[in-house]
Protein backbone atom coordinates (compact mmCIF):
# COMPACT_ATOMS: atom_id res chain seq x y z
CA UNK A 1 0.00 0.00 0.00
CA UNK A 2 1.01 3.49 -0.62
CA UNK A 3 1.95 4.99 2.60
CA UNK A 4 -0.23 7.92 3.77
CA UNK A 5 -1.65 9.72 6.67
CA UNK A 6 -3.76 11.66 8.91
CA UNK A 7 -3.96 15.71 8.83
CA UNK A 8 -1.40 16.83 11.80
CA UNK A 9 -3.07 18.75 14.63
CA UNK A 10 -1.73 20.41 17.57
CA UNK A 11 -3.09 19.48 21.20
CA UNK A 12 -3.80 21.66 22.92
CA UNK A 13 -6.27 22.60 20.00
CA UNK A 14 -6.59 26.06 20.67
CA UNK A 15 -2.67 26.20 20.25
CA UNK A 16 -3.24 29.47 17.56
CA UNK A 17 -5.57 31.68 19.53
CA UNK A 18 -4.12 34.74 22.05
CA UNK A 19 -4.74 32.80 25.00
CA UNK A 20 -1.78 33.06 27.49
CA UNK A 21 -2.72 30.23 29.38
CA UNK A 22 -1.56 28.06 26.95
CA UNK A 23 1.64 29.17 27.15
CA UNK A 24 2.42 27.43 30.25
CA UNK A 25 0.79 24.00 28.49
CA UNK A 26 2.85 21.04 27.01
CA UNK A 27 2.07 21.23 23.37
CA UNK A 28 2.40 18.08 21.12
CA UNK A 29 1.67 18.35 16.80
CA UNK A 30 0.21 14.62 16.29
CA UNK A 31 -0.80 12.46 13.49
CA UNK A 32 -1.70 8.94 12.36
CA UNK A 33 0.64 6.83 9.74
CA UNK A 34 -0.41 4.03 7.78
CA UNK A 35 1.94 1.54 5.67
CA UNK A 36 2.65 -1.43 4.97
CA UNK A 37 4.15 -2.24 8.31
CA UNK A 38 0.87 -0.48 9.76
CA UNK A 39 -2.02 -0.95 8.17
CA UNK A 40 -4.24 -0.14 10.87
CA UNK A 41 -2.15 3.13 11.56
CA UNK A 42 0.60 4.41 13.87
CA UNK A 43 -0.04 7.45 16.12
CA UNK A 44 3.03 9.80 15.75
CA UNK A 45 3.82 12.50 18.11
CA UNK A 46 6.34 14.89 18.41
CA UNK A 47 7.57 18.11 20.08
CA UNK A 48 10.10 21.04 19.64
CA UNK A 49 8.13 24.46 20.31
CA UNK A 50 8.01 24.12 24.53
CA UNK A 51 11.18 25.76 25.52
CA UNK A 52 10.10 28.94 23.90
CA UNK A 53 9.21 31.94 25.94
CA UNK A 54 6.53 33.93 24.69
CA UNK A 55 3.55 32.42 23.10
CA UNK A 56 3.88 34.30 20.13
CA UNK A 57 7.44 32.25 20.02
CA UNK A 58 5.39 28.72 20.57
CA UNK A 59 2.76 29.48 17.95
CA UNK A 60 5.58 30.41 15.47
CA UNK A 61 8.29 27.37 16.23
CA UNK A 62 4.88 24.91 16.07
CA UNK A 63 4.01 26.41 12.23
CA UNK A 64 7.75 25.66 11.14
CA UNK A 65 7.65 22.24 12.63
CA UNK A 66 4.48 21.84 10.90
CA UNK A 67 5.62 22.81 7.72
CA UNK A 68 9.14 20.64 7.99
CA UNK A 69 7.04 17.39 8.47
CA UNK A 70 4.96 17.62 5.71
CA UNK A 71 7.31 18.78 3.82
CA UNK A 72 9.18 15.59 4.62
CA UNK A 73 6.07 13.35 4.39
CA UNK A 74 6.02 14.73 0.90
CA UNK A 75 9.59 13.60 0.40
CA UNK A 76 8.78 9.76 1.46
CA UNK A 77 10.06 9.89 4.83
CA UNK A 78 8.47 7.03 7.34
CA UNK A 79 8.57 8.47 10.56
CA UNK A 80 8.27 4.88 12.09
CA UNK A 81 12.00 4.05 10.51
CA UNK A 82 13.16 7.90 10.48
CA UNK A 83 14.05 6.97 7.10
CA UNK A 84 12.74 8.38 3.57
CA UNK A 85 11.56 5.34 0.93
CA UNK A 86 11.96 6.61 -2.55
CA UNK A 87 9.57 5.14 -4.98
CA UNK A 88 12.36 4.86 -7.41
CA UNK A 89 15.80 4.58 -6.38
CA UNK A 90 17.26 5.50 -9.34
CA UNK A 91 15.41 8.75 -10.02
CA UNK A 92 16.92 12.43 -8.37
CA UNK A 93 14.03 14.96 -8.10
CA UNK A 94 15.27 18.34 -6.38
CA UNK A 95 13.12 17.11 -3.51
CA UNK A 96 15.45 14.31 -3.22
CA UNK A 97 17.02 14.48 0.14
CA UNK A 98 20.88 15.37 -0.24
CA UNK A 99 22.74 12.65 0.71
CA UNK A 100 20.30 10.25 -0.48
CA UNK A 101 20.81 11.95 -4.22
CA UNK A 102 24.70 11.17 -3.99
CA UNK A 103 23.85 7.77 -3.12
CA UNK A 104 21.50 7.81 -6.32
CA UNK A 105 24.20 9.21 -8.25
CA UNK A 106 27.28 6.80 -7.20
CA UNK A 107 25.11 3.76 -8.03
CA UNK A 108 25.36 5.00 -11.62
CA UNK A 109 29.12 5.65 -11.76
CA UNK A 110 31.71 3.79 -13.37
CA UNK A 111 35.76 3.68 -13.06
CA UNK A 112 38.21 1.16 -11.94
CA UNK A 113 38.19 -0.26 -8.26
CA UNK A 114 40.83 2.29 -6.94
CA UNK A 115 38.62 4.88 -8.12
CA UNK A 116 35.39 3.74 -6.80
CA UNK A 117 36.83 2.80 -3.54
CA UNK A 118 38.09 6.31 -3.17
CA UNK A 119 35.20 7.98 -4.45
CA UNK A 120 33.51 5.20 -0.79
CA UNK A 121 35.90 7.06 1.33
CA UNK A 122 34.68 10.53 0.29
CA UNK A 123 31.00 9.20 0.56
CA UNK A 124 32.14 8.21 4.10
CA UNK A 125 33.37 12.08 5.08
CA UNK A 126 30.33 13.52 3.02
CA UNK A 127 27.59 11.01 5.36
CA UNK A 128 29.46 11.87 8.41
CA UNK A 129 29.60 15.76 8.45
CA UNK A 130 26.49 16.33 6.60
CA UNK A 131 24.60 14.51 9.33
CA UNK A 132 26.63 16.83 11.79
CA UNK A 133 25.45 19.99 9.85
CA UNK A 134 22.12 18.92 9.45
CA UNK A 135 21.86 18.64 5.50
CA UNK A 136 21.78 15.52 4.36
CA UNK A 137 18.16 15.01 4.57
CA UNK A 138 17.69 18.55 3.48
CA UNK A 139 15.81 18.70 -0.38
CA UNK A 140 18.88 18.84 -2.70
CA UNK A 141 18.01 21.66 -4.47
CA UNK A 142 17.97 23.74 -1.08
CA UNK A 143 21.79 22.72 -0.53
CA UNK A 144 24.13 26.06 -0.48
CA UNK A 145 26.84 26.66 -1.69
CA UNK A 146 27.67 27.72 2.18
CA UNK A 147 26.74 24.38 3.21
CA UNK A 148 29.41 22.61 1.31
CA UNK A 149 31.91 25.09 2.04
CA UNK A 150 30.95 24.68 6.06
CA UNK A 151 31.40 20.78 5.38
CA UNK A 152 34.99 20.85 4.33
CA UNK A 153 35.71 23.70 7.08
CA UNK A 154 34.55 21.21 9.50
CA UNK A 155 36.87 18.46 7.81
CA UNK A 156 39.69 20.78 8.13
CA UNK A 157 38.88 21.69 11.51
CA UNK A 158 39.00 17.75 12.71
CA UNK A 159 42.35 17.35 11.36
CA UNK A 160 41.67 16.43 8.02
CA UNK A 161 44.48 16.89 5.54
CA UNK A 162 44.00 19.35 2.72
CA UNK A 163 44.30 16.39 0.40
CA UNK A 164 41.35 14.78 1.76
CA UNK A 165 39.78 17.87 1.59
CA UNK A 166 40.27 18.80 -1.96
CA UNK A 167 39.80 14.85 -2.88
CA UNK A 168 36.08 15.37 -1.09
CA UNK A 169 35.39 18.73 -2.60
CA UNK A 170 36.66 16.90 -6.28
CA UNK A 171 34.02 14.33 -5.62
CA UNK A 172 31.04 16.50 -4.84
CA UNK A 173 32.27 18.27 -8.02
CA UNK A 174 31.31 15.40 -10.11
CA UNK A 175 27.93 14.69 -8.13
CA UNK A 176 26.86 18.48 -8.61
CA UNK A 177 28.15 18.58 -12.43
CA UNK A 178 25.35 15.71 -12.46
CA UNK A 179 22.78 17.87 -10.83
CA UNK A 180 23.10 21.16 -13.36
CA UNK A 181 22.85 18.13 -16.25
CA UNK A 182 19.27 17.43 -14.06
CA UNK A 183 18.39 21.69 -14.33
CA UNK A 184 18.17 21.22 -10.35
CA UNK A 185 21.23 23.88 -10.03
CA UNK A 186 21.76 26.45 -12.97
CA UNK A 187 25.58 26.37 -12.09
CA UNK A 188 28.03 23.91 -10.65
CA UNK A 189 28.94 26.16 -7.23
CA UNK A 190 31.21 23.72 -5.96
CA UNK A 191 34.01 24.90 -8.61
CA UNK A 192 33.56 28.10 -6.67
CA UNK A 193 34.98 26.86 -3.48
CA UNK A 194 38.33 27.31 -3.64
CA UNK A 195 40.93 24.34 -3.25
CA UNK A 196 43.65 24.58 -0.32
CA UNK A 197 46.79 24.36 -0.51
CA UNK A 198 48.48 21.42 -1.34
CA UNK A 199 52.08 19.94 -2.38
CA UNK A 200 51.84 15.97 -3.13
CA UNK A 201 54.67 14.47 -1.85
CA UNK A 202 57.41 13.76 -4.41
CA UNK A 203 57.13 9.98 -4.80
CA UNK A 204 59.76 7.64 -4.08
CA UNK A 205 61.40 5.72 -7.04
CA UNK A 206 64.54 3.42 -7.90
CA UNK A 207 67.26 5.45 -8.67
CA UNK A 208 70.53 3.76 -7.55
CA UNK A 209 72.53 0.31 -8.99
CA UNK A 210 72.11 -0.93 -5.75
CA UNK A 211 68.13 -0.44 -5.78
CA UNK A 212 68.03 -1.77 -9.10
CA UNK A 213 70.08 -4.73 -7.63
CA UNK A 214 67.52 -5.22 -4.71
CA UNK A 215 64.67 -5.45 -7.18
CA UNK A 216 66.50 -7.93 -9.70
CA UNK A 217 66.96 -9.66 -6.57
CA UNK A 218 63.09 -10.59 -6.46
CA UNK A 219 63.50 -13.26 -9.23
CA UNK A 220 65.44 -15.45 -6.62
CA UNK A 221 62.54 -15.36 -4.00
CA UNK A 222 58.94 -15.71 -6.25
CA UNK A 223 59.75 -16.06 -10.21
CA UNK A 224 56.10 -15.20 -11.01
CA UNK A 225 56.49 -12.07 -9.17
CA UNK A 226 59.54 -10.58 -10.46
CA UNK A 227 58.18 -11.79 -14.32
CA UNK A 228 54.93 -9.36 -13.71
CA UNK A 229 56.41 -6.62 -11.86
CA UNK A 230 59.03 -6.61 -15.22
CA UNK A 231 56.16 -6.20 -17.64
CA UNK A 232 54.23 -4.38 -15.43
CA UNK A 233 57.61 -1.13 -14.99
CA UNK A 234 57.90 -1.35 -19.10
CA UNK A 235 53.79 -1.57 -19.43
CA UNK A 236 52.80 2.40 -18.39
CA UNK A 237 48.95 0.97 -17.43
CA UNK A 238 47.47 0.30 -13.83
CA UNK A 239 47.16 -2.76 -12.19
CA UNK A 240 43.82 -2.85 -12.54
CA UNK A 241 43.96 -2.75 -16.04
CA UNK A 242 46.88 -5.43 -16.25
CA UNK A 243 44.37 -7.54 -13.91
CA UNK A 244 41.88 -7.99 -16.70
CA UNK A 245 44.38 -8.70 -19.49
CA UNK A 246 43.50 -12.22 -20.97
CA UNK A 247 45.73 -14.33 -23.61
CA UNK A 248 43.83 -13.41 -25.98
CA UNK A 249 44.40 -9.63 -25.91
CA UNK A 250 48.21 -10.45 -26.31
CA UNK A 251 49.62 -10.11 -30.49
CA UNK A 252 53.21 -11.85 -29.51
CA UNK A 253 54.16 -11.32 -33.39
CA UNK A 254 52.87 -8.13 -33.36
CA UNK A 255 54.42 -7.51 -29.78
CA UNK A 256 51.15 -5.66 -28.56
CA UNK A 257 48.56 -6.43 -25.76
CA UNK A 258 45.04 -4.44 -25.31
CA UNK A 259 43.83 -3.37 -22.08
CA UNK A 260 40.61 -1.68 -21.39
CA UNK A 261 40.64 1.67 -20.49
CA UNK A 262 38.34 2.70 -17.96
CA UNK A 263 38.26 6.73 -17.41
CA UNK A 264 35.73 9.62 -17.32
CA UNK A 265 32.71 6.41 -16.86
CA UNK A 266 33.95 5.53 -20.29
CA UNK A 267 35.41 2.13 -21.33
CA UNK A 268 37.33 2.03 -24.67
CA UNK A 269 39.98 -1.27 -25.74
CA UNK A 270 42.98 0.55 -25.66
CA UNK A 271 46.48 -1.20 -27.84
CA UNK A 272 49.80 -1.10 -25.92
CA UNK A 273 52.83 -1.92 -26.65
CA UNK A 274 55.25 -4.94 -25.73
CA UNK A 275 58.62 -3.63 -24.87
CA UNK A 276 61.61 -5.67 -25.95
CA UNK A 277 62.69 -5.86 -22.69
CA UNK A 278 60.03 -7.66 -21.40
CA UNK A 279 59.51 -9.67 -25.00
CA UNK A 280 60.42 -12.97 -23.17
CA UNK A 281 58.48 -12.97 -19.59
CA UNK A 282 54.91 -12.10 -22.19
CA UNK A 283 55.55 -15.30 -24.02
CA UNK A 284 56.60 -17.09 -20.97
CA UNK A 285 53.01 -16.44 -19.79
CA UNK A 286 51.25 -16.88 -22.83
CA UNK A 287 53.12 -20.04 -23.33
CA UNK A 288 51.33 -21.35 -19.67
CA UNK A 289 47.57 -19.65 -20.42
CA UNK A 290 44.86 -21.32 -22.05
CA UNK A 291 43.10 -19.10 -24.86
CA UNK A 292 40.50 -16.65 -22.69
CA UNK A 293 42.36 -17.35 -19.21
CA UNK A 294 43.77 -14.19 -17.15
CA UNK A 295 47.71 -13.77 -17.19
CA UNK A 296 48.19 -12.42 -14.18
CA UNK A 297 46.03 -13.46 -11.79
CA UNK A 298 46.20 -15.17 -8.12
CA UNK A 299 49.96 -16.16 -7.41
CA UNK A 300 50.90 -14.18 -10.61
CA UNK A 301 49.93 -16.80 -12.77
CA UNK A 302 47.48 -17.53 -15.46
CA UNK A 303 44.24 -18.08 -14.09
CA UNK A 304 40.01 -18.44 -15.44
CA UNK A 305 39.25 -16.31 -12.74
CA UNK A 306 40.23 -12.56 -12.87
CA UNK A 307 42.46 -11.19 -9.07
CA UNK A 308 41.47 -7.69 -8.41
CA UNK A 309 43.42 -4.78 -9.16
CA UNK A 310 44.79 -3.70 -5.36
CA UNK A 311 45.65 -7.75 -4.56
CA UNK A 312 48.47 -7.22 -7.39
CA UNK A 313 49.05 -3.10 -6.05
CA UNK A 314 49.29 -5.06 -2.40
CA UNK A 315 51.45 -8.17 -3.84
CA UNK A 316 53.60 -5.74 -5.27
CA UNK A 317 54.45 -3.85 -2.53
CA UNK A 318 55.26 -7.05 -0.09
CA UNK A 319 57.89 -8.38 -2.25
CA UNK A 320 59.32 -4.79 -2.93
CA UNK A 321 59.69 -3.88 0.87
CA UNK A 322 61.15 -7.82 0.96
CA UNK A 323 64.14 -6.55 -0.46
CA UNK A 324 64.85 -3.40 1.62
CA UNK A 325 63.06 -1.06 -0.98
CA UNK A 326 61.22 1.42 0.22
CA UNK A 327 58.96 2.06 -2.59
CA UNK A 328 55.29 1.00 -3.48
CA UNK A 329 54.08 -1.03 -6.70
CA UNK A 330 53.01 2.17 -8.52
CA UNK A 331 56.63 3.49 -7.79
CA UNK A 332 57.52 1.61 -10.22
CA UNK A 333 55.22 3.12 -13.07
CA UNK A 334 57.05 6.30 -12.38
CA UNK A 335 60.34 5.08 -12.18
CA UNK A 336 59.62 3.67 -15.81
CA UNK A 337 57.97 7.00 -16.64
CA UNK A 338 60.70 8.87 -14.90
CA UNK A 339 63.45 7.32 -17.58
CA UNK A 340 60.92 7.83 -20.45
CA UNK A 341 60.87 11.44 -19.94
CA UNK A 342 64.68 11.95 -19.23
CA UNK A 343 65.84 10.05 -22.36
CA UNK A 344 62.87 10.79 -24.53
CA UNK A 345 61.07 13.64 -23.20
CA UNK A 346 57.76 14.03 -21.44
CA UNK A 347 55.47 13.99 -24.62
CA UNK A 348 56.46 10.08 -25.40
CA UNK A 349 55.98 9.50 -21.51
CA UNK A 350 52.57 10.59 -21.59
CA UNK A 351 52.08 8.40 -24.53
CA UNK A 352 53.08 5.18 -23.43
CA UNK A 353 50.76 5.81 -20.23
CA UNK A 354 47.75 7.04 -21.81
CA UNK A 355 47.75 10.05 -20.64
CA UNK A 356 45.67 12.78 -21.69
CA UNK A 357 47.82 15.92 -20.31
CA UNK A 358 51.34 16.07 -19.56
CA UNK A 359 50.80 17.39 -16.21
CA UNK A 360 49.79 14.10 -14.99
CA UNK A 361 52.39 12.84 -16.30
CA UNK A 362 54.70 15.18 -14.62
CA UNK A 363 53.08 13.48 -11.60
CA UNK A 364 54.97 10.49 -12.00
CA UNK A 365 58.05 11.82 -13.89
CA UNK A 366 59.32 13.02 -11.03
CA UNK A 367 62.47 14.48 -11.83
CA UNK A 368 61.51 15.49 -15.27
CA UNK A 369 62.58 19.61 -13.72
CA UNK A 370 65.71 18.91 -12.84
CA UNK A 371 65.86 17.08 -16.28
CA UNK A 372 65.25 19.93 -17.96
CA UNK A 373 67.79 22.00 -16.47
CA UNK A 374 70.68 19.71 -16.92
CA UNK A 375 69.51 19.80 -21.14
CA UNK A 376 69.01 23.33 -20.68
CA UNK A 377 73.03 23.44 -19.06
CA UNK A 378 74.08 21.93 -21.78
CA UNK A 379 72.65 24.35 -24.58
CA UNK A 380 75.59 25.30 -27.06
CA UNK A 381 74.68 29.00 -29.22
CA UNK A 382 76.82 30.44 -31.93
CA UNK A 383 78.01 33.70 -30.31
CA UNK A 384 80.76 34.67 -33.40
Amino acid sequence: MKAYHSPLKVYPTSWDKKINSNLKKDWEIRYTYFCDAHPEGKIIRFKGMNNCKTLEEKQHQTRILIENEQKALERGFNPITKQYEIIDENIVSENTPFYKALEILFKGFKGVESTLTDYENSMKHIHFYSTKLGINNKEVSTVTKGDIKQLLMKMSLDGHSNYRVNKTRSHLSKFFSVFTELDIFQVNFIEGIKKLEHESAKRKIIRTPDEWRRFHSIANINYNVYSFLMIFLYSGCRFEEMAQVKKSDVELEKSIFWITLKKGGKHSRVMRAINMQTWKYWKEYCDLAGPEQYLFSHNQAPNDVPIKGNALTDVSAKYLRMVGLNVTGYSLKATFLNLVSKEHGITKAKELAGHTNEKTTKIYAVDYEEHLVEQNRKIKVNTK
